[in-house]
C-alpha cells in the first residue's frame, strides 16, 4: 500500500465509526502470543475477504481506561499496516513487531515496537473500504496473560479469551 492508501484507509475507517457509519464486518480480529511471548495479530474472515491489517496505539495514552473517548479525538501518532498479496479468507496470524510479517501479511513499513501502557488497536479491513473485522484493544499486560494457544478478541465491547481452536470453530458465529 502506498502512503497516501496507509494514512487514508485508518482515517476513513475511524471518521465513518464517529459518523456511526460504518464500513460492513466480515470477521474476527484478535490477538495471540507465541511460545517467546511475542504479540501476533489474529484475523478470521467469516466471509469474502480482507487484503489489509492496521494496528495503531491509543493517543495520548488512556489515563483511565474507563473514560470516554472525547469525539474530537486526535488521530493516532502512527499507523501501523499490513497488506495481504491475496486477501485473507479464513484464519491468519502475523506478527505485530517483525519486519518480516507473516500470515500472508507484509508490513508496508517496519512496525513500531509496542511499549508498556499504552493501549493499542488491531483490525483488519480492505483496501476499497469494502469490508472489515471487528476491532480489538490491547495492552502489554494483556498480552502477557495469553498462552500461545489462546486468542483474545472482542464481541459485544466484552474482551473475550479463549483457545484458538474454539475461536476459529465459533468467534463467526457471534
Amino acid at each position: 500500500m502506498t502512503t497516501w492508501p496507509r494514512r487514508v484507509l485508518p482515517t476513513a475507517f475511524c471518521l465513518l465509526a464517529l459518523t456511526g457509519c460504518t464500513v460492513p464486518i466480515a470477521g474476527v480480529a484478535g490477538v495471540t502470543v507465541t511460545a517467546e511471548g511475542e504479540p501476533l495479530g489474529v484475523l478470521l474472515v467469516c466471509h469474502d475477504g480482507i487484503d489489509a491489517a492496521v494496528l495503531y496505539p491509543a493517543d495520548p495514552p488512556p489515563a483511565d481506561p474507563a473514560a470516554e473517548v472525547a469525539e474530537d479525538a486526535k488521530e493516532p501518532e502512527y499507523t501501523d499496516s499490513w497488506t495481504a498479496k491475496e486477501a485473507v479468507t479464513d484464519y491468519t496470524t502475523w506478527p505485530l513487531t517483525g519486519p518480516a510479517g507473516g500470515g500472508g501479511l507484509t508490513p508496508d513499513a517496519p512496525p513500531h515496537a509496542l511499549k508498556p501502557g499504552r493501549l493499542y488497536t488491531v483490525y483488519g479491513a480492505t483496501q476499497d473500504n469494502s469490508w472489515s473485522t471487528n476491532a480489538h484493544s490491547f495492552t502489554l499486560a494483556d498480552l502477557k496473560k495469553l498462552r500461545p494457544d489462546q486468542v483474545a478478541y472482542t464481541y459485544d465491547d466484552k474482551v473475550r479469551t479463549t483457545t484458538v481452536t474454539d475461536f476459529r470453530a465459533h468467534a463467526c458465529e457471534e
